[in-house]
This record gives structure tokens, sequence and C-alpha cells, in this order.
């Protein structure tokens, strides 16, 4: 039976989350930099199927700002499938399901074909190719790590999820991408053998894809390299 920890929110960055204990609380930040950090210490969380509650009052105290926007945030989050609301417990981080690993893998992958096939006539975003070198760029002057591989995962997603030419299509590629980072960083992907390289690698195929404006390119690129 999964553990529910009732005392252990997001916002106080308890058991299952990397903390920065110590460290300067986080004042008056805006709803994007609030939700950019709460998939940060989602991401981080050392299990999958932990379910962890995100309470609103703490999460309000700890970013300096009413429990109106966090709401907001949360509701964004559960969007994402990144959250869920359960009976009688709360918000919790949505945990995953080992044995539908597979699954999520398949989903993310047919995604990428759905949205390749529909960018056929497509043209890539004014500023895709640049962010896309841009990350790639940045990707190989990091120091190999959990960090710097999700801050390189996380603007991949945001990257593609925006490309993509329908609305429904790019809400749940972010949707299945952000279940992918995230069994990819509870299985310490970034540690494995070439992993950088291999993600340095997809950067560039991705760059080099919108750079011959074929963003249909970029998604078949990224559908072949999904694992």
């Amino acid at each position: 039976m999964r553990h529910v920890a009732r005392s252990s929110p997001v916002g106080n960055c308890r058991r299952g989350f990397e903390t920065n204990a110590g460290s300067e609380m986080l004042y008056r930040r805006d709803g994007h930099e609030i939700a950019a950090e709460l998939r940060q210490r989602i991401c981080m969380m050392q299990s999958v199927s932990e379910e962890m509650i995100l309470h609103e009052g703490a999460l309000a105290s700890e970013f300096g700002v009413s429990r109106t926007p966090i709401r907001q945030v949360l509701q964004k989050l559960a969007h994402e499938r990144l959250v869920e609301t359960r009976s009688g417990v709360g918000t919790i981080v949505s945990p995953l399901d080992p044995d539908k690993r597979d699954r999520d893998v398949q989903v993310l992958r047919a995604l990428f074909v759905a949205a390749a096939s529909c960018s056929v006539e497509a043209g890539v975003p004014a500023q895709m190719p640049e962010r896309l070198v841009a990350a790639a760029a940045v990707a190989e002057v990091s120091s190999p790590g959990k960090q710097s591989y999700l801050d390189s995962r996380t603007e991949l997603l945001d990257i593609t999820a925006r490309a993509a030419p329908d609305d429904i299509l790019a809400d749940s590629l972010r949707t299945a991408h952000w279940r992918h980072i995230r069994w990819s960083m509870a299985e310490r992907v970034w540690d494995r053998p070439g992993a950088p390289e291999r993600l340095i690698g997809t950067l560039r195929g991705c760059a080099e894809a919108a750079q011959r404006d074929s963003l249909s390119e970029v998604y078949t690129h990224l559908a072949e390299q999904v694992a």
C-alpha cells in the first residue's frame, strides 16, 4: 500500500525532495516562477510512488504570496498531471505506476509521431532554431549531473511543446513529456554512461532539423530518441 505523507508538504521540501534548507526563503515569486520551482521539486523526488501533500498555506508562506496564486499554480500543475486532488487528503504529487512505465514511454513516442504528422506543412516558429542551438550549447558546457540534465530536458520540453501546431496536441505533449522526465530522473538516467552526450545529440539533431525549417523532422527525431 502506498504511503501518504500527511506532514510532508512540497512547500517545505521535506521527505522525497531535494531541499535547500538553510537558504533564504523564496519571496514574491510570480505564478510562472512558482510553477517552475514546483515542477523542479517534483522531478527531483526520490520516489515516484510516494504520495506527497502540497499544502496551500505552506506554499503561500514560502513564496510570499496569497493562496489565490498558489491555487492557480496547482490547477496548472494538475492540468499537466503533475499533481492531483484526493478526497479527504488534499492536493498531492501524482504518483507514477511502475507497471505503466513502458506505456508512458509509448504514449510520448506516439504523441511525437502525431506531432510530426500534423506538422508536415507547418513552419518552424521563429525563435525555435535559436533556442535549440542555445540549449545544445549550454548542455555542452554544463557539468554533467542531475540538475543540468533536468534543465536541458525542461528546456527541450518547453521548446517543442510550444511549437506544436495544435493546442490540444501541445498540452498532451507537455503532460506526457513531464511524465517521461520524472521517470528519467527517478531512474537516474543522467548518471548512465553516455547520457549527457545522447541528450546533447538529441538537442543538436532537433536544432539542425529546425534550421532546415522542418518541424515535422524535429518531432520525428524526438520520437526516435524516446526510450
